[in-house]
């Protein structure tokens, strides 16, 4: 059951155009148009926001489906996305001219797996939640890095 959850979590996150939206304003979102500010300035704020709800949903999920199938999920998810993922970050990162920012380039593609790793997770516990909210923002094209305000009230802001 676990592993038929991931395989159909994977395929719909196939599916994502990654970076396609990065760089272009969006009025929904606070738009961030620098690898640097969003890992110096925004990095903060990232961690106040994520950490807690990592923490909540690795709790629920080591209880109900045990830590092999977290390894399972972040494992099968990393594998599956990774070389696309970061072609296409490498592609924002020529469109945008950001080629002087590569410093913080492995931190923010370890961001993005994790993130959806753990939307997987919320996908085999059939439980939406924050990474499941974040995956939307991922299909809209743009890459979630931080929030303004104290989640869930606030704003997602993008890359």
């Amino acid at each position: 059951m676990v592993s038929k959850k991931i395989e159909t979590f994977v395929k719909e996150i196939k599916l994502i155009n990654w970076f396609e939206k990065s760089g272009n304003p969006n009025e929904k979102y606070y738009m961030v148009f620098s690898l640097y500010k969003a890992c110096d300035e925004w990095g903060k704020h990232y961690m106040e926001v994520w950490e807690p709800q990592i923490y909540a949903l690795e709790n629920i999920a080591a209880e109900k489906i045990g830590d092999d199938a977290i390894d399972e999920a972040f494992d099968t998810v990393s594998a599956a996305i990774g070389d696309t993922v970061w072609e296409k970050f490498g592609e924002y990162i020529r469109r945008q001219h950001l080629d002087e920012e590569m410093a913080v380039s492995f931190e923010l593609f370890d961001m993005i797996k994790r993130d959806m790793a753990w939307a997987c997770v919320e996908k085999i516990l059939d439980m939406p939640g924050f990474f499941t909210m974040l995956t939307q923002i991922y299909k809209q094209g743009y890459f979630p890095c931080s929030w303004i305000g104290v989640y869930p009230s606030g704003q997602a802001v993008v890359l």
